[in-house]
Parts: C-alpha cells; structure tokens; sequence
C-alpha cells in the first residue's frame, strides 16, 4: 500500500488513496471522533488544528499503555521513554516537528506540555503517565500557546480519562509475557444516586528486565597484563572496585541482576455530582508508585587517546608509580584520594588512595585500567555493579466546576494540585569499576488554577474562549555523581521556583455560512527563582592545580595575599568546594503570543484553514557546572525560544463517511533553540541558535466494508539549523548547520489494516498489524553517529478472539516482530571518555484476558 524508496524520499501515496477509494464503502462509516482541542467539544473534522486522536478502544487495540507507546503512530511525533542519564522510563522525551526537550533536570521546561483532564504536568519526568481507563487522547501539533498555555510551544499530549456512567460496569484484563511480564488492570463505575456518579481504576505492571549484569570474565587478549581480580586464585585478597558505589553519596543504594524491569502500580478515581442541569462538580485523585530497576544502559565506545579526559586520568593514576605521579604534578591528585567535605555524609567515608596501585609491587590490589575491554559487545548484557534503581511516587487531587450561566455562556473552573519524589541511579560506565556513576533526587510540588468561559454571542456568529491561568511549582534536583575513583563528585543540589500568570481569548467568527475568522492570543507574566548548591566533595579543581587544600596560600603565580580558594574563583568563603555564589537570584519574562486563522468549510465534509501562530518557552538557569563560578553572570543562564509557525491544512471526508483524509502543511521559524552540548563533564543547557521546520502530514483511516478497515500516515518534515549562536559545541566539536536537529527524522509511515471476521456459535476474530518506517534520527547535539538511530521498521501484530456478547475477549500479540534494535537515548560524556546508549526492547509477546461486566 506504501511504497518508498530505502532513502525515504518516494511516497506512492496516491496509490494508497485510490486503493482505499476503490474499496466497497461500508453502510455504518468512520466513528466521529470527538475532541476538546479548542477547549470545546467538537468533531475533530470542525477543529483548525492538526490533531492525531486515539480512541480508548484504539489504546486497547495497540496496547499502549503509556504516552511514549504512541509515538510510531503519529506523524512528525517522536515520543521516547527515558531520556539521557535519567536512568527511568517515566521521564518522557516529548518531540513534535522538531521541537521538545530531551532532558529531566528542573531548569528545563518541556516543550510539548502534557495534561491530564486539563491539569498540565510540569515536569518530564512522571510525564510518560500511565494511560489508565482514558477515554481518549489528542497529539496537537504545532504551538498551542493561545489555548494550552506555558511550554507547549511544539505541542500538547492531552489525555482524557473516563467519565463514570450511570449504571454499574466492571471491566478487568490480566496481561501476561515475555520477561515474567504479569499486569493487572481494573475498572468500576459506580453509581450512588442519579447525579452522584464514581468511577474508580487500578493497574498493576510487573516485568524483568531484558539486559543481564553478568560478571566480567576478567582479563582478555591482547589488553595490558595487568592482573585482574577474577584471574586471582579462589579466596585471594582483591579489589577491582576500591571504591565502592555505596561508600559514596548517593540518592540511595541499590542494585539489580537485570535492568529495564518494571515495577508500578496506578490508582485513579473520579466523582461527578450534577446537582442541576446547569451545574457539574468533578473531582479526580490519582495515585503512582513506581520502585524498579534502571532502564538498561550499553556501552558503545570507551576512548583512551585523550590522558585529559577523567577515564583515562584515573588509568595513569593507578598505573604509574607514586614518585612518577609527583614528578608529572599528579601527586596530589592521585595520591590524597579521600572526602574533604566536612562533616562527611553518611554512609559515606573517607576514601583510599588508589595513586600507583598497580606499581606498588603487590598483585593483591589491582586495578583494571577503563578501557574497551568492558564493552560487552551486545544490548542485552552488562558488566555494571553500581547502582539500579527508579523509585517515584507522584499523586494528584483536581477539582473541576463546568456550570452553564444561559443557553449561551459557559464557565469552567479547573483546580489541580500534584505532588511528586522520584529517585533514580545507575552504572553509567558498564563495568565493575567506579567511574561514572549518577543518582538524583527530585521532590517537586504544583498548583494549577484556570478559569474558563465559553459560549456564542452576536447571533451565534462568534465562538469565544476567554480565560485566565495561574501556575506555581517548586522543587530541586539533587545530582550525586561520582566519576572516576571519585576523583570528582558532584553533590549538587538546585532550588528552583516557578510563579506564572496568564490570560487568554480565542475567537471563531463566521463572516459567513462557509468563511470563518480565527483570532486569539495569550500574555504571560512568569517569574522564576534559582539558587545553586553544586560541590565538589572531593576537590578535584584544586588537588588537579596543585593548590590544596583550600586556605592554603597560592602556589600560581596570583598575588601573594590569595588563598588557593580565591585564586581559583570558589565564590563563597564558608563553603570552600561550593560552585556557585550563595543567595538566590531571579528571572522575569513577559510574553505576548498571538494566533490567527481562516476556516473555509465549502460543504459538511471538507474544511480547509490556514492559521499563524506563535509559541513561547521562557528560560533558565544553568544547574550543572565544570568549575566553580564566582557570580550569577549571563553565562549561567539561557534565554527564551521562540517559533513562529504557519500552517495550512484539510480535513474531508469521502463516500459517505467511509474514507476520512486530513493534510496539513507547515513551516517555522524556531529561535533561540535550547538544547544540550557536553561541555568537559556537564551536560550544560544553551541557546544553540535558530532553526527553520517545513513539512507536511497526511492522516488517513478508510472502512472498507466486509470487516476490513485501514489506518495509514505520512510524515516529513526539513529542519535545519539556519543561525548557530558563536562558539556552541559539544565534546569539543563546534556546531555548524550542516548539524541535524535532533529527535527529528525526516520521514515517518504508518500503515495499520485491521480485520473483523465473524466466527462459529456467534464470536468474532480481529487480526491488526501495525507497521512504522523511519529515516534515520540523531540523539544528541553533536549528531555522534553510535548514538544515532538507523533508518528502521517497526511491526506489531496481535489477533484478539471475542466470545458471543463481547463480554469476555483474548489477544495474543508481538511488538517488535522483526527484534529491530536501535539506541533510544544516550550520551557522549567526553568528560569520561566513554559512549553508552539505551536500546529499545526485543522482540515480545503478550496474551491478555479481557472480561467485562
């Protein structure tokens, strides 16, 4: 039905159309889809904007069952589970045409903003939610600041649970599979009175991990010699790991024989009360915990050419003997290996030296050097012992007012509060030596309130949305990374805050019976407040300078009269290893974005539009440094991005509501684009430059008759950088626009039949495959080729038997039918000198039980 090219350039879509023209139209047609895209319910066919929708019964069919699982099926949408060193697959990597985020640290905003029931989820992480008893879900592409609000400028995942009905029904499933999989799901509508209704929901996910930790076999041919700890007879004394990962600071401490397991259970529950036909009171609590292993992590190159680089700084220090060490100024370093925080942390405390281990004469204390004899050469194994762990709680309380003024005016009330701790860490170095190992905290708390009115005036030929928004948010990140031997440790805690207020309009006008005009636009005021907490616990900028410790006067060639502190620019005369300087600062930002249109609706089955719009992402602070930074300059924070997008599109529908056919057309100016660039050990968030997106999408769905029904899309976009703001690079390496965006692959096909049959004594059989063609996608900045993902084809499948009266149901499927392995996410530390990325799972399959009463 699709046809392309390996390269991805040749569409045969008009095949695909005139087969799906050709088919017999079936009597009952498409099922309307309906939306609140426009704050509105509406036909998706009515709404401006190019929208993929899903179906509850859609998220059954497919098994989706978070927000990263519907990626393949929307165009321009790339949507992946966990995101670089977070080390969880519910930190969410959202990106629509181009634009997103790619990180989960505080400082960042996301740019495609995720709501459930109107309550936006502020942070990444917890944003890849559970996709529990929802009615629906709709991907809106393109800035969605007007109606959406703050950090939606590349678009917004909205999510719309069910509302409970007015008899009881009980429905349940149990889904068993590969890796001990073993879920649960449940859901009960019940109601007390005519207008007291409840609904309540429950799931439970259990799974193994599909990467092995296995020992590392020990010395292997052709590396150096030096003896190993696994080649020492049984019962000799030795260590190949002198610093262990639980004599450090740390989130917590906690391993696992497999990694990329998963471990949660969800609560939801929700009451209606319609004391009037005027008034409705919804109120909604929900409920996560989530205890499990890391996601999996696979080395994919460790560098020694560079002796600058940490990895291979810790390789000298445990080769070379101590009077060398001292002649080369490594002395210091190498040889005064302990904490100087004072008091140290505990469990922690002080740690050995490890300067000239290995040339001390005795074979008993070897240390491995880091180098690629710990590539294990396959996704599903690692030689990690560090830690393992991805804990979150996340819970939410809303409480939303709908009440009709007259037959004219609308207003709703939306009140949301959430409250979130998550944890997380991992062996980021894939073997059993202390080299980079990460953990975090972040608890994070929110208060939303939005107030909207509704409702047609001027003779029912103007449409409003009028509104006003206040968010506030507070939390920090706790970033405990230790890098090589612990030569480095990073203990950095971050306070941020955030206070945003904005008021909106959004104005449908029909000038006639086919010709409408689309106008709005939303202010914000938003004000955000940092303080930095960054250390260095074990001194490394000034045992690597030869000034130490801290109070001692200066050996550098400064004024005699400043200490080795002041020389090298530690800010804070009481805190001697503190990076920033104490007291909090603060950023203002002011935005105004408009939104305009013109609707074209020649007849009930074709509309055409076309609309300007402008989106908004307000900026930051910088929360990880390389070195100490005596003030709160400009380089320690970023600006805001800006896109401005035009888009043109269709919607129709073709032989009687038999064949639906949507395009859209796009192009923007994205400015200021913040994204990531390794910078010496830190992953260090700045304003690349600016970019230009053009492209198109096609959505399709045809029912053919005879139970055949069909589902396919295209998606191509062009971005490019146009601008690269002077000196941004990444390991080293400067960015030109010759560099792709990340994230963005430059086509996407879809292609999903289904088919119905009816079986013996009244059941029925339906049989889908689902089929994804992607061009190749790059994860990081600096576009490094091992971590970028190959042009690739996806292909589910899944045959679903219903008993007579549909009550009862079995599915038997495979996701990832052809075991198509590819990096997800990862990260090029040039600080370490190693690669590593996480791959996406293999080949499954599953079987679920479904009954309903």
């Amino acid at each position: 039905m699709i046809g392309f090219k390996n390269n991805g350039t040749h569409v045969l879509l008009p095949l695909l159309v005139g087969f799906l023209v050709s088919g017999t139209a079936s009597a009952a047609g498409l099922e309307e889809i309906v939306v609140t895209a426009q704050k509105v319910t509406q036909n998706v066919q009515d709404v401006p904007i190019a929208v993929t929708a899903f179906t509850s019964s859609e998220l059954e069919t497919k098994g989706i069952n978070s927000v990263a699982k519907m990626s393949n099926y929307a165009p321009n949408v790339t949507l992946d589970a966990s995101t670089p060193f977070s080390g969880s697959d519910n930190v969410l990597a959202a990106f629509i045409r181009g634009i997103g985020q790619n990180d989960f640290a505080f400082n960042q905003d996301p740019g495609v903003g995720v709501y459930v029931d109107g309550v936006f989820l502020a942070r990444s992480v917890g944003s890849n939610t559970n996709m529990l008893d929802v009615d629906r879900v709709e991907i809106l592409k393109g800035p969605q600041g007007t109606l959406f609000g703050r950090n939606t400028i590349g678009g917004a995942i909205s999510i719309i649970t069910h509302e409970p009905g007015n008899e009881f029904t009980a429905k349940g499933e149990v889904t068993g599979g590969s890796f001990n999989r073993l879920d649960f799901q449940g859901a009960m509508d019940l109601p007390i009175t005519d207008n007291l209704l409840t609904t309540v929901a429950f799931s439970r996910k259990s799974r193994d991990g599909w990467q092995k930790r296995v020992p590392w076999p020990g010395n292997v041919a052709g590396s150096s010699g030096i003896p190993d700890c696994d080649a020492l007879a049984a019962g000799t004394p030795c260590s190949n790991n002198p610093v262990a990962y639980d004599t450090q600071p740390a989130a917590a401490y906690k391993t696992s024989k497999r990694e990329g397991g998963q471990d949660s259970w969800t609560g939801r529950g929700k009451i209606v009360w319609t004391p009037t036909d005027a008034l409705k009171v919804t109120a909604t609590a929900d409920y996560t915990k989530i205890d499990q292993s890391a996601t999996p992590t696979t080395q994919l190159a460790i560098d020694t050419s560079s002796p600058a680089q940490l990895g291979n700084l810790s390789n000298t220090c445990i080769t070379l003997d101590s009077a060398t060490l001292t002649a080369i100024g490594l002395g210091t370093l190498c040889n005064q290996q302990r904490l100087n925080v004072s008091p140290v942390p505990t469990p922690v405390s002080p740690l050995p030296n490890v300067g000239g281990i290995n040339a001390d004469g005795n074979p008993n204390n070897d240390i491995s050097p880091y180098d690629s004899r710990f590539l294990t050469g396959k996704p599903g194994t690692t030689y990690a012992t560090g830690n393992s762990f991805s804990k979150m709680t996340n819970w939410g309380v809303a409480g939303i007012i709908d009440y009709d003024i007259n037959s004219a005016m609308h207003v709703k009330s939306i009140t949301g509060y959430r409250r979130m701790y998550w944890r997380a860490g991992m062996d980021l170095d894939g073997s059993p030596l202390n080299i980079l190992h990460t953990s975090f905290t972040m608890p994070q708390h929110q208060l939303s309130q939005e107030l909207q009115f509704t409702g047609t005036t001027f003779s029912d030929t103007v449409d409003y949305v009028f509104g006003a928004y206040y968010f506030k948010e507070k939390g920090h990140l706790h970033d405990f990374v230790t890098f090589p031997m612990a030569y480095l440790m990073i203990d950095g805690p971050n306070n941020l805050s955030t206070e945003s207020e904005a008021i909106y309009g959004h104005l449908n006008i029909r000038m006639t019976d086919e010709w409408a005009l689309v106008a709005g636009g939303r202010f914000t005021i938003e004000h955000k407040t940092f303080e930095g907490f960054q250390t260095d616990g074990n001194g490394l900028s000034y045992k690597a300078s030869g000034c130490f410790p801290p109070s001692m006067p200066n050996n550098l060639g400064a004024p005699a009269f400043l200490n080795c502190q002041q020389t090298l620019g530690f800010p804070n005369p009481t805190q001697p290893y503190r990076y920033y300087p104490a007291g909090k600062k603060t950023l203002n930002f002011k935005n105004f974005s408009p939104t305009m249109g013109l609707q074209y609706t020649p007849n009930d089955d074709m509309m055409f539009y076309a609309t300007l719009s402008q989106g908004y992402k307000t900026g930051s602070w910088t929360t990880r440094l390389s070195n100490p930074h005596p003030t709160y300059d400009d380089t320690l924070h970023f600006n805001p991005e800006k896109a401005i997008s035009e888009e043109v599109g269709m919607k129709s529908e073709w032989l009687s509501n038999s064949l639906r056919l949507n395009v859209a057309g796009f192009h923007t100016l994205y400015k200021d684009i913040q994204l990531n660039s390794q910078q010496g050990i830190s992953p260090t968030l700045l304003n690349a430059g600016d970019a230009r997106m053009w492209g198109f999408e096609v959505e399709s769905q045809a029912d053919m008759g005879n139970g055949l029904s069909l589902v396919a899309s295209v998606g191509f976009i062009d971005a490019h950088y146009i601008r690269i703001n002077p000196g941004v690079g990444d390991n080293g390496i400067f960015i030109t626009t010759d560099f792709k965006l990340p994230k963005t692959p430059k086509w996407k096909f879809y292609f999903g039949p289904q088919y119905v049959m009816s079986m013996p004594f009244g059941g029925e059989l339906q049989v889908n495959m689902d089929y994804t063609h992607i061009t190749k996608v790059y994860n990081d900045l600096g576009n490094t080729e091992l971590l970028a993902r190959p042009t690739s084809d996806m292909v589910n499948a899944s045959a679903t038997y219903r008993l007579p009266g549909d009550k009862y149901s079995i599915t038997f499927g495979v996701t990832n039918l052809t075991d198509e392995r590819n990096i997800i996410t990862g990260q090029y530390q040039g600080g370490v000198s190693n690669i590593y990325g996480t791959y996406n799972d293999p080949r499954e399959w599953y079987a679920t039980l479904r009954a309903a009463y």
